[in-house]
């Protein structure tokens, strides 16, 4: 597909492209476009890229988008697969990555946008959890204690994709996502831009929105992709490697212990939940690694 022409932008603000995967997930999708449109950004400054990972599944006639915004559909499964495909088609100097189930805070772009003007190559901006209720569940309050730490992610050089805000030119430099991943690509391409000497800043005014899994499900389907991502198959292939992994996957996770005893935040409550989860995903992951191993089980699609 021949790429569109480049529209002319005044100089004074970089133009940004939001590049947004979704997979089966339209109602969200329209949320999160409603959010878009009162971002404090002037409008002509930005456009939105929602890339669908299922062409088979084609948006509803009542999803309504801007003129200037694009609706394009990658079949390759996997998101980043279809993030690369919103990277060829986007326009701007700038590309703002967020996911279909986050609602940006107005001054998201403005604030991002800011912190790359003062210097900052990528911005790791804050993911703020939202939960169902005031009571949470054991699957939220270890959602509560583990994900998206996004401060901790930016010091390692890296960032999730669900708030990540960068200059355009360097997937040019270093290359585009894994598309053959399925989860971690983010990381990924995070180190590979540490390599090159691409700064990154935490940035806690740059927020989006995101609801934290409520279902033991999401988690262990998170966990098995984690797994097939991570496998060593080389360290792997020999019975004691494979003793090796069964093992450091079978103890208790004792430095997560110590760490969660030292947060501020989290009730005692709250700090055993999270740690009964961790030894959970940690056991199940392993044993899922083994099933890959075995040729017992095959990677996930998605």
């Amino acid at each position: 597909m021949m790429m569109q022409s480049q529209p002319v932008h005044p100089p004074d603000r970089p133009f940004v492209s939001v590049i947004v995967p979704t997979y089966h997930d339209w109602p969200r999708v329209a949320q999160l476009c409603e959010a878009l449109k009162k971002q404090t950004l002037k409008p002509d400054r930005f456009e939105v890229v929602v890339v669908n990972n299922d062409p088979d599944d084609p948006p509803p006639a009542s999803l309504s988008l801007p003129t200037t915004w694009q609706l394009l559909s990658e079949a390759q499964p996997g998101s980043y697969a279809a993030r690369n495909r919103g990277l060829n088609q986007s326009q701007g100097e700038v590309v703002a990555f967020t996911d279909s189930d986050c609602t940006p805070d107005p001054q998201w772009l403005e604030n991002g946008l800011t912190h790359l003007i003062s210097g900052a190559g990528r911005v790791a901006g804050r993911v703020q959890m939202t939960y169902r209720g005031a009571r949470l569940n054991w699957v939220e309050k270890y959602e509560k204690a583990y994900a998206f730490p996004q401060r901790r992610y930016a010091d390692e050089g890296v960032s999730v994709t669900a708030n990540l805000i960068t200059w355009r030119r360097y997937f040019d430099d270093i290359g585009y996502f894994n598309s053959k991943l399925l989860s971690g690509g983010d990381t990924e391409w995070g180190l590979r831009a540490t390599s090159a000497g691409l700064p990154i800043v935490y940035a806690a005014d740059v927020v989006v929105a995101h609801p934290a899994r409520s279902g033991l499900r999401e988690l262990l389907t998170k966990r098995r992709r984690l797994a097939a991502a991570a496998l060593n198959v080389r360290a792997a292939r020999s019975r004691s490697g494979l003793f090796i992994m069964l093992l450091r996957g079978i103890m208790p996770p004792v430095q997560h212990c110590r760490a969660l005893v030292q947060r501020k935040d989290l009730t005692w409550d709250e700090k055993a939940c999270a740690l009964s989860m961790v030894y959970l995903l940690k056991v199940y992951g392993t044993w899922h690694r083994v099933m890959l191993l075995t040729g017992r089980r095959q990677p996930e699609r998605r």
